[in-house]
């Protein structure tokens, strides 16, 4: 018996792991939403919607790389542009909302945890999207040298820094 490597399978596999990975963030912050609908009364600066919207963005970016899979082999980088960004933009919005979730005037949240399980699925999540990216979109060259040069959108950009 041999085995031969499918490299459709292999991007179907790359897009479960990353749904698991944006599953997994959906649920802490699931979780922290309830902490913070619990601490309310002592904490009234903590937006209650927030980690909902966050949820909401992390199910927008999986459901991104459905497509992006979907799409197949050869693509356009058009969406996996727009995937960085969301990517990036979840990142921030992540590390501010935990940011608001500190030790403030004494009292922890009892969230930190959750925080960190975020921060850990989101790190897994943004490797495997960049490998996903790498495997099925078009690379041009992005070289900010030569004649005509102009520097790339920031989607692009973070992506360039991500991919070293």
């Amino acid at each position: 018996m041999t085995d031969s490597y499918d490299p459709r399978q292999a991007a179907r596999g790359d897009l479960r792991l990353l749904s698991c990975d944006l599953a997994c963030v959906c649920g802490a912050l699931t979780e922290v939403a309830t902490v913070w609908r619990r601490v309310h009364e002592c904490r009234p600066e903590l937006p209650l919607r927030l980690p909902v919207q966050l949820a909401d963005a992390a199910r927008e970016l999986a459901a991104s790389a459905e497509r992006l899979v979907e799409a197949g082999f050869g693509q356009p980088p058009d969406l996996a542009f727009s995937m960085a960004g969301q990517l990036a933009a979840l990142r921030r919005d992540i590390s501010e909302a935990a940011a608001m979730s500190g030790n403030a005037g004494g009292l922890q949240l009892g969230d930190a945890g959750l925080w960190s399980c975020i921060g850990a699925a989101m790190h897994r999540a943004g490797n495997r999207l960049l490998a996903l990216i790498v495997r099925l979109a078009r690379i041009e060259d992005w070289s900010l040298n030569g004649p005509g040069a102009e520097p790339p959108d920031q989607d692009r950009a973070w992506l360039l820094v991500q991919l070293g």
